[in-house]
């Protein structure tokens, strides 16, 4: 990114800090806001018409949030993004972002890749909710996250993985096991 794209973003962010719990958007309101997370953990996830919470993805430091499925549509927001550790962000509204693409269209050719990114997340994801056990994602996520799995909540991974609680429960017992020498004791 040049120095002059770099500054022209720089000029319409903010730096915005949400603790442990706070939301960065909640459903049924209209999504402007994309964030580049500085520090912290932050959750996009769907509420069901049950009240079941499924959550979408986790989002750490260097990465960024903001829903891009609310930030394209003109409704209201289906996403909710919750920090899940106290988080520092740096803050743009998505419409000024955009308003830069015919000065700076490195910005617009960085969108379209990090937008590339996503589907490809999407896909993989969507290909393992239907073609993988619930072992088998379990076990992807192991390979794929390891410093995240630490930092998220059994409740929340469950949701994540479209399993229970009690079933996150006994599918990491299994891994244990599997995983422990022959000849310890449990």
């Amino acid at each position: 990114m040049s120095r002059e794209a770099l500054r022209a973003w720089c000029a319409i962010s903010r730096p915005r800090s949400f603790g442990k719990g706070e939301l960065l958007l909640r459903a049924g309101e209209r999504a402007e806001w994309g964030f580049v997370l500085r520090s912290g953990l932050v959750r996009e996830y769907y509420v069901g018409e049950s009240g079941i919470e499924h959550t979408r993805s986790f989002i750490a430091e260097g990465q960024v949030t903001g829903s891009l499925l609310d930030l394209l549509s003109s409704g209201a927001a289906i996403t909710w993004i919750e920090a899940l550790e106290p988080t520092l962000t740096v803050a743009f509204r998505f419409a000024d972002f955009v308003g830069l693409y015919p000065g700076f269209h490195e910005l617009e050719s960085i969108a379209r890749r990090h937008s590339e990114r996503l589907y490809v997340l999407k896909a993989r994801r969507e290909h393992d909710m239907l073609a993988l056990s619930a072992g088998a994602r379990y076990e992807r996520w192991l390979a794929e996250h390891p410093a995240l799995d630490a930092r998220v909540t059994r409740r929340h991974l469950a949701a994540y993985l479209g399993i229970t609680p009690e079933h996150l429960s006994r599918l990491r017992q299994s891994a244990h096991r599997r995983s422990s020498p022959r000849g310890s004791t449990r």
